[in-house]
């Protein structure tokens, strides 16, 4: 297992760009779900497996604890002390809850921006860092 303590902290580029990749996935999952049940414009299941997606994709054990987005910008979440969250459920829905609510999801964003580690990853005690080469 790799050893992340001396990562370098991702660029808020990088991490924005992630986290709109990471809503397509979303979006698509809730339409293909609709699509296969011909409800696209009220799709339940479709909208529930996005959330799950939304709550638990940095602990996806077969994407090795990054989301599809973070993956394809080559950043990832770690704990505090430099380790994956692959299979940490928990610190990945604890990072997701503050993004659900609008107010505080601006909030974030400017977090990030300002190169302040924003709520979600306070509460999670985890940071996301540059890949290693």
């Amino acid at each position: 297992m790799a050893d992340y303590t001396n990562s370098a902290p991702a660029t808020a580029g990088n991490r924005l760009l992630a986290y709109l990749i990471d809503a397509l996935v979303g979006g698509a999952l809730a339409a293909i779900v609709g699509a296969i049940t011909g409800n696209v414009q009220d799709s339940g299941i479709g909208q529930l497996l996005a959330l799950i997606y939304f709550l638990t994709k940095e602990a996806l054990p077969f994407l090795g604890g990054q989301s599809i987005g973070k993956k394809l910008m080559k950043i990832r979440v770690v704990t505090e002390d430099g380790n994956s969250v692959a299979n940490n459920w928990g610190a990945s829905a604890i990072r997701a809850i503050s993004l659900i609510v609008p107010l505080l999801n601006l909030y974030e964003l400017y977090l990030v921006f300002t190169n302040k580690p924003r709520l979600g990853d306070q509460w999670a005690k985890t940071r996301v860092v540059a890949e290693q080469a």
